[in-house]
């Protein structure tokens, strides 16, 4: 049984995966008062010794049990997703309450689970979604419920994926990454995608129906992302949204943080207010504008850092990770998803499957835990390849990296006798012959 919340003293975090996501993480932990990291887990003892630098005090486990017999109060679960189902069952078994980074789960019975696991430990699990946080969003919201635009006719989202400037990604975490968009869970549409369905559930509330063109970009052997795409949908108020994501490999986008160039536009019948950009510093405009009787108004003093809007979520009262509040209500079941989960009741099929149909119990496995699922993969299809089947050594993976770089970046590598391994290794993935690998345990 979870320790009951609120507990009038800072709650006991630990931190299970020190991948990419951790650096973002733990902004809402350093010099919070409400909280004080008490233990760090990773499977990669180097990374362990690093990041646990920055915590001298905090108990450091290589192994996952060791870790959760700790005493803390919550957990941070920051592992890959195909790993959240299993760590967060575990973790709250043990009596821990739960903070899990988005995506909630790859499938809706691995979400069921761990809703039914923090039921039954009487605990809190809260998907974390930073996007709401963000100042410039939410001020968005606060110029739409102002009425300063008349009322709300559509929502625009745009955003462009580009390959150029930002900070470095390791290459396990692109590996995971890949390995699931194998399984249908690309990293736009699906990983990112989360984002983007949150903001327009929390703008507009649910969602009846959706449609959606998603593409396919060979970038390299067996790398494939999910764009071009766009995804429209409708809101139970009839409000109607549209998401268009274009993927730019060759465009230099100046971030701090992952470079994804992002707008945010609300139209309305006086006027418009929208977002010029989110993660990466984007346009040099005013973070929000507004148009209304004619006359455009900027924003200039926001606080646009996409990094913050980690802290302010890690802190906002009321949150397990916020002491003196009363903590986050545990996910519920909804019809068509789960938990906090975006609604999908209906779903795009196949091309030539004919007209979408209504979810069932049947199919509902089948539906994305987010606003759409993206059509199942064709194992003939020429575009699309199961890496997830590839077993390959460091040298093939330091490979499979330079050969994704020298795409994305323009540059041109010579062949050499590891990349013609690399390339009759996913021959043999094309011809079934490979055997399944598990993705890395680092985010």
């Amino acid at each position: 049984m979870a320790v009951p919340l609120p507990l009038g003293r800072p709650v006991r975090v630990g931190i299970v995966g020190l991948g990419r996501i951790y650096d973002l993480t733990i902004l809402g932990y350093r010099g919070n008062p409400d909280a004080e990291v008490v233990a760090l887990c990773d499977l990669d003892v180097e990374r362990l010794a690093d990041r646990g630098t920055g915590w001298p005090d905090a108990a450091r486990f290589s192994d996952l049990d060791a870790f959760l017999a700790a005493d803390t109060d919550l957990v941070e679960v920051l592992v890959p997703t195909p790993f959240h189902c299993e760590v967060v069952c575990a973790a709250l078994a043990a009596g821990h309450h739960v903070n899990v980074q988005k995506p909630m789960a790859v499938t809706l019975d691995e979400a069921d689970r761990m809703i039914a696991a923090a039921a039954e430990a009487d605990a809190h699990l809260r998907v974390m979604e930073n996007f709401i946080f963000y100042e410039p969003l939410r001020v968005l919201r606060e110029v739409v419920e102002s009425g300063a635009i008349g009322p709300p006719a559509g929502l625009h989202m745009k955003m462009v994926a580009t390959g150029n400037g930002g900070w470095e990604v390791p290459w396990e975490t692109w590996e995971w990454y890949f390995q699931m968009a194998g399984k249908d869970r690309g990293i736009l549409m699906y990983d990112d995608g989360w984002h983007k369905y949150s903001v327009a559930r929390w703008l507009f509330g649910p969602v009846r129906e959706v449609r959606g063109w998603v593409g396919r970009t060979e970038v390299g052997p067996g790398i494939v992302i999910d764009a071009p795409s766009t995804v429209a949908w409708e809101h139970t108020s009839g409000l109607r949204g549209t998401w268009d994501v274009t993927f730019a490999p060759d465009m230099l986008m100046r971030s701090d943080y992952y470079t994804n160039d992002e707008r945010f536009e609300v139209t309305g019948r006086k006027g418009f207010v929208r977002v010029n950009r989110c993660t990466a510093r984007g346009l040099q405009l005013p973070s929000v504008e507004v148009y209304a009787d004619g006359e455009l108004r900027g924003y200039h003093a926001l606080d646009d850092d996409w990094g913050s809007s980690f802290r302010t979520q890690t802190r906002a009262p009321g949150l397990p990770a916020h002491g003196r509040g009363s903590g986050a209500l545990v996910g519920q079941r909804g019809p068509g998803g789960a938990g906090l989960l975006p609604r999908c009741p209906r779903v795009l099929p196949p091309p030539g499957a004919g007209a979408p149909g209504r979810v069932t119990r049947s199919n509902r496995a089948q539906v994305s835990a987010v606003l759409m699922e993206v059509p199942a993969a064709r194992p003939s299809s020429r575009y699309w390849v199961p890496v997830t089947r590839v077993r390959v050594t460091a040298t093939q993976r330091s490979e499979l990296a330079m050969r994704w770089w020298s795409t994305v970046r323009g540059s041109r590598a010579a062949p050499t006798a590891s990349s013609c391994t690399t390339v009759l290794a996913l021959a043999r993935v094309r011809a079934g012959t490979a055997s399944p690998t598990r993705p890395s345990r680092v985010r």
